[in-house]
């Protein structure tokens, strides 16, 4: 077992609550303005790591001041501006502000570049602003993360979403008979106009032989801040924000809660890649 130094900033988190619901209505969360000093990424990694981790990145994660993240998990979520992390030398996110992954740890469905990075956390101690919650990397129970750089203003071409990264959905509640796991794909239009994005795209999950397809947010209402189409413990709902590739590309963060035919809840995120139309 390596011996790894964790070194964790302070911030605040910011709690999305249930909103939403009903008939689908959108719901737009406005994140923290961005901090004057870009946050920190340290590449040493916390200690208790096993070796187990699964993926790898391109390039390290490079924060800067718009930089963004979620932390989704089978009860709630957190996001919001990114001001510390930590990712290891395999490109894994350990640390996103206070929410931390530390003791005997796995890391999976890592990737990433200097624009974003994304990964599931399977086992290990996760500690967050609400307590400690322990990973055994045996009954499907995951946080999924992604970091990405928000934007100071949309396109004014429009967008073709596709591809891209997505963690391996993980099973919450419901249905009779549930995988753990599934699989996730996504694609979205985006076309701007008035200072907003009119989006249309879905998030489909497939698991234990059913599909759950779930629309994305219609409405994109600002770059610096996430849309959702409802929030809860035990419903479906999408997030989606648009996001800055680097060189002049765009990419789409989306977050999620399927629900199968059957009742199975499927959480995940994902990373859309965008071209011009």
């Amino acid at each position: 077992m390596k011996t790894r130094l964790l070194i964790i900033s302070a911030a605040s988190v910011l709690m999305l609550q249930a909103c939403g619901g009903g008939g689908g209505d959108n719901s737009s969360n406005p994140l923290p303005s961005n901090t004057t000093t870009p946050p920190g990424n340290t590449a040493t990694p916390p200690t208790g790591g096993n070796g187990a981790d699964q993926g790898s990145v391109s390039a390290s994660f490079v924060p800067s001041n718009t930089s963004r993240y979620i932390l989704l998990n089978p009860l709630g979520q957190t996001s919001g501006a990114l001001t510390s992390n930590q990712q290891a030398a395999d490109g894994a996110i350990t640390a996103l502000n206070s929410n931390q992954l530390s003791g005997t740890y796995a890391i999976q469905d890592i990737a990433g570049d200097a624009s974003f990075a994304i990964g599931r956390w399977v086992q290990g101690t996760v500690t967050t602003s609400t307590g400690a919650d322990t990973l055994t990397g045996t009954d499907g129970r995951a946080y999924h993360y992604i970091a990405y750089q928000a934007l100071s203003a949309f396109p004014s071409n429009s967008l073709h979403c596709v591809g891209g990264s997505f963690t391996t959905p993980t099973y919450t509640s419901g249905g009779s008979k549930a995988a753990l796991t599934g699989a996730a794909t996504g694609t979205a239009d985006i076309s701007f106009s008035g200072g907003q994005g009119a989006l249309t795209g879905s998030v489909t999950v497939n698991a234990n032989g059913e599909t759950a397809t779930q629309a994305l947010p219609s409405t994109l209402s600002s770059p610096s801040s996430m849309s959702l189409t409802g929030l809860g413990t035990n419903i479906p709902y999408t997030g989606a924000q648009l996001a800055d590739a680097g060189n002049g590309a765009y990419a789409l963060a989306v977050q999620f809660a399927a629900v199968t035919p059957s009742g199975a809840r499927y959480i995940g995120v994902g990373r859309l890649s965008c071209t011009s139309n």
